[in-house]
C-alpha cells in the first residue's frame, strides 16, 4: 500500500574520480546480468493468481509528497491487478490527481535496470510519471520543460527517475542496454527518461539537443 516516508537524497553523480587500474575500472562498470521478463497476463479473476514463481518488486519514492510505495507487481508471468492498481495511483498526474492504467510493461522495464544496476531492493525516485494531456499542455505552454508535444508519459508508458546513490549516466546506460523504448537523459538535472514506446535515445540541455534512433528516425514530439 502507499505509505508516508522520507526517502534518502539522490547522490550526486559528480564526483571526484581517482585513478583505476583499466580492469577494475571496467568491472565497475560492468552491469549485472539482467533480462527483461517476457509478455505477462492479466487475470480476469483474483483466483487465477499463482501462489509460486518469481516475485517481481517495485519500491517507488516520491520526494515531493512523501508518499512510498513498496510493491509485488508480478510472480511469474502473471501480473498483480491489485498491485498494478496501486501502481498507477501513485503515478497519477500530480498536478490534476488524475489516474491512467500504465502499460504493465514499464514496470518490468524499471525492475530489470534496478536488476542490472545491481540494486533490485533499491528505491526509484519518481520524478514525474502520468501527464494528463491537460498538464502536458500546461507545461508545453509554460516553456519551463522539455514536454513534448506527443509525450509518452500522456499514454502512461514513461517514467522520469532517479536512482539513489547510481549516477544518472549509468541509470542511463543500464536502460538503453535493454532496448526496450525511449531513453532521455537530462544531465543539468541529473534524471532519467524511461518510457516503452519507440526504442530510440536523447540527451537534452537547454538549446542543445542530440538524437540518436536505433531503428527509425523521430521527431522530438514523441520523446518525453
Amino acid at each position: 500500500m502507499v505509505s508516508l516516508g522520507v526517502v534518502a537524497p539522490y547522490a550526486s553523480a559528480r564526483k571526484p574520480v581517482s585513478q583505476r587500474h583499466p580492469r577494475l575500472h571496467a568491472l565497475a562498470h560492468a552491469f549485472v546480468n539482467a533480462a527483461l521478463p517476457g509478455a505477462g497476463l492479466i487475470p480476469e479473476d483474483e483466483d487465477d493468481l499463482p501462489e509460486d514463481g518469481k516475485k517481481y518488486e517495485l519500491k517507488l519514492a516520491h520526494g515531493p509528497t512523501g508518499e512510498i510505495l513498496d510493491v509485488v507487481y508480478r510472480i511469474g508471468d502473471t501480473y498483480i491487478p491489485e498491485a498494478l492498481d496501486e501502481l498507477n495511483l501513485f503515478l497519477r498526474d500530480s498536478h490534476n490527481q488524475e489516474v491512467n492504467a500504465y502499460d504493465p510493461r514499464t514496470f518490468d522495464v524499471l525492475h530489470t535496470v534496478l536488476a542490472k544496476l545491481g540494486k533490485s531492493d533499491g528505491v526509484i525516485d519518481v520524478l514525474s510519471g502520468y501527464r494528463s494531456q491537460e498538464t502536458n499542455d500546461m507545461l508545453r505552454a509554460s516553456g519551463t520543460t522539455n514536454a513534448a508535444e506527443h509525450s509518452q508519459h500522456i499514454v502512461a508508458k514513461a517514467v522520469d527517475l532517479r536512482v539513489p546513490g547510481v549516477p544518472a549516466p549509468r541509470v542511463r546506460d543500464a536502460a538503453k542496454s535493454l532496448e526496450a523504448g525511449g531513453v532521455g537523459y537530462y544531465p543539468t538535472s541529473q534524471f532519467v527518461h524511461i518510457d516503452v514506446g519507440p526504442v530510440r535515445e536523447w540527451t537534452y540541455t537547454p538549446h542543445r539537443v542530440h538524437r540518436r534512433s536505433r531503428r527509425a528516425r523521430h521527431t522530438s514530439a514523441s520523446h518525453t
